[in-house]
């Protein structure tokens, strides 16, 4: 996804929003969470996270809202120049690298067991925004041998906001492992209607499931 000069996101700067994104990714979002990124009042940051939620963003909980897959989307996006082919595919080179490495290991409680490439790098652009990776993960055991796993990942990174990022977090250190802080990958949990878009599997660890991906796929 790529950000462009000048883009607005409900009535603010696109870059703004996705630094509001990047904040409160893993966290539980109040108004106060917004009005200090932004530097703005309580008051008109609650309408930010109402207009927020509307452009689909953040989801309302009790008495708070938490990011969704579009968030997490934006806070990868880039407002950089478009990449180069040559770069895209050098980024989604070292990616599968990254993955089989967390294969590999027993470290990391949620091994890749598929990455599919959408967007303009499977429409076979020549400069794509950037690289969009669709990623599946499965649990790497089962019963209380995950569990443990889970819960020494959690005491590892040691402490935790809220008890939202406490529950993600097992997925969602192997998500930033995954981007190892890559200019141009953008990368989300699978939930895409790929069948609606075209699509390139690009990994596929078959010991871990079919992997099957219906949909188009782009032309070769």
């Amino acid at each position: 996804m790529r950000i462009e000069k000048n883009q607005l996101i409900a009535g603010l700067s696109a870059k703004d929003v996705r630094r509001v994104m990047r904040k409160v990714e893993g966290f539980i979002i109040r108004p106060s969470t917004v009005a200090r990124v932004l530097g703005l009042t309580d008051s008109r940051a609650h309408r930010i996270l109402i207009r927020l939620e509307k452009e689909g963003l953040i989801v309302a909980k009790a008495d708070y809202w938490e990011i969704t897959a579009n968030g997490r989307t934006l806070t990868m996006a880039t407002a950089a120049s478009p990449l180069r082919k040559a770069t895209a595919e050098t980024l989604f080179a070292k990616l599968i690298e990254r993955a089989k490495m967390i294969n590999k290991s027993n470290h990391l409680a949620y091994p890749v067991q598929r990455l599919v490439v959408f967007g303009s790098v499977a429409r076979g652009a020549e400069r794509p925004n950037d690289v969009d990776v669709a990623c599946s993960l499965v649990p790497r055991f089962e019963g209380d041998k995950q569990r443990t796993l889970e819960d020494a990942r959690r005491d590892e990174k040691g402490s935790f906001a809220n008890t939202s990022e406490w529950a993600v977090w097992p997925k969602l250190e192997v998500l930033k492992v995954l981007k190892s802080r890559s200019r141009g990958l953008s990368i989300q949990e699978t939930g895409l209607p790929l069948d609606a878009m075209e699509h390139k599997i690009v990994f596929l660890d078959e010991k871990r499931g079919s992997g099957k991906v219906s949909g188009r796929m782009p032309a070769s």
